[in-house]
């Protein structure tokens, strides 16, 4: 938010609450803070903030009504915390492919750039997939996959820092694996490891992925 917004979010939150509003300010405020704004007929003002609208009407003395603070208060309630500054960068990694996360924080919603790398040995695969049903060991690993991945990260994101995210124990849980390649064979790139963890990420979304990113670095 700017300076000027910041010092609105001020007076609509704090008490007493404000009954000199200026309605041309409480706009200017929505605009600068919430995702969508539409100024309506009938001097309506209806405004979408992360999934949540409502509608403020506009006072015949062109301030903003006690009713409306009020909304304007529940409004941003519903607004999750914020999410922290700057940039993350995640590497979601299972058996099969890497997600590499570039995500902005000081977004209001999740935005990220992402990039995709597959290991397309089909022979792997199915090695791996009896491994999973039979139990057999194998001692083909993932190495040429994780290497990819490692020169992935150092073309498309240099010297960055990037929290390295697996999808759990068992066959598919090779995010420890990664790490342990990283640090055999390209130790640049696990040097900039700041964290491990784990998540489903057969049902994760990226708003999912970026808060256990950034719950791994807060540990």
């Amino acid at each position: 938010m700017t300076t000027h917004a910041d010092k609105t979010y001020a007076r609509i939150t704090g008490s007493p609450a404000p009954r000199d509003l200026e309605w041309t300010e409480f706009i200017s405020f929505w605009q600068d803070r919430a995702d969508q704004v539409e100024q309506e007929t009938g001097d309506r003002l209806a405004v979408k903030l992360n999934g949540h609208r409502e509608v403020f009407r506009r006072q015949h003395d062109g301030r903003v009504s006690i009713e409306d603070i009020e909304r304007a208060r529940h409004l941003l309630a519903a607004t999750p915390e914020p999410k922290g500054h700057g940039v993350l960068l995640a590497v979601a990694i299972d058996a099969e492919h890497a997600r590499i996360f570039d995500f902005d924080l000081d977004a209001r919603t999740v935005s990220d750039t992402e990039r995709t790398v597959t290991d397309e040995d089909r022979r792997a695969h199915h090695l791996r997939t009896v491994e999973r049903h039979t139990g057999h060991d194998d001692e083909r690993d993932l190495d040429h996959f994780f290497d990819a991945v490692a020169e992935a990260l150092r073309s498309t994101a240099p010297d960055r820092s990037f929290v390295v995210i697996g999808h759990g124990s068992g066959k598919a849980g090779v995010a420890a694996e990664f790490v342990e390649r990283l640090r055999a064979a390209h130790a640049d790139v696990a040097a900039r490891v700041t964290a491990l963890t784990e998540l489903d990420l057969s049902a994760a979304t990226d708003a999912d992925i970026e808060s256990a990113a950034q719950a791994a670095v807060r540990l």
